[in-house]
């Protein structure tokens, strides 16, 4: 099961991260994957400045905003889950 969190901290809070979670769970149904992803909150993250942010395994994500989160998780988080799978199986 992979982990992504998001950061619910105060500042990451107000720049929308609780309407990113809202467009992760979509990605993750509509691609029937959430049988492998296990989408959680956070207490910060660690770099408020380059908020939201968001980790999977030792991989921050930032400057992840309710406009741009839908690309973020195509083009940068989903690529990376795969190349994570591709290690375990491989």
């Amino acid at each position: 099961m992979i982990e992504i969190y998001i950061c619910m901290g105060s500042a990451c809070y107000l720049k929308g991260s609780e309407e990113i979670v809202r467009i992760f769970k979509e990605e993750i149904f509509k691609r029937s994957l959430d049988v492998k992803i296990k989408l959680k909150g956070s207490f910060c993250l660690g770099p408020c400045n380059q908020g939201v942010v968001v980790r999977v395994n030792d991989e921050y994500f930032k400057r992840i905003n309710p406009q741009n989160a839908k690309e973020v998780f195509q083009e940068q988080i989903l690529p990376y889950i795969r190349e994570i799978e591709g290690d375990k199986n491989g």
